[in-house]
């Protein structure tokens, strides 16, 4: 079963409460797709605070993805992170990865969630 994560790390997602939206933190897995499973990204809600009603992971298939984008100026993000979209056909994810990392996160789920577009040489 060599169904081993493309990359690991953490994420932050924006979610809708009765009073406003929050970040959240998950600890974030990328998964190529195999005979047996899709391409997926999974988030998983650390151990300190389970709650009864909500899922402890989210799991957002890449193959329903329609695009993935930086977020710019267009977002506030936790401190110390840069925040990007990801579009699927029912749901538009705001998520935030360590400065640093945006870019690999961006690239890696490009990849996966868009294996047959063409790659564009930039001069």
């Amino acid at each position: 079963m060599g169904d081993g994560a493309v990359k690991q790390g953490f994420l932050y997602l924006q979610q809708q409460q009765t009073f406003g939206k929050k970040w959240r933190r998950f600890g974030a897995s990328l998964y190529g797709g195999s005979d047996c499973a899709l391409a997926r990204l999974e988030l998983q809600e650390g151990p300190e605070k389970p709650r009864r009603c909500e899922a402890a992971r989210k799991v957002i298939r890449l193959s329903d993805c329609l695009r993935v984008a930086e977020a710019g100026g267009e977002a506030s993000s936790p401190r110390d992170t840069s925040a990007f979209f990801l579009e699927t056909k029912e749901r538009l994810y705001l998520l935030a990865a360590p400065a640093a990392e945006r870019g690999d996160w961006v690239q890696a789920i490009c990849l996966l969630a868009f294996p047959l577009a063409p790659t564009r040489n930039l001069l």
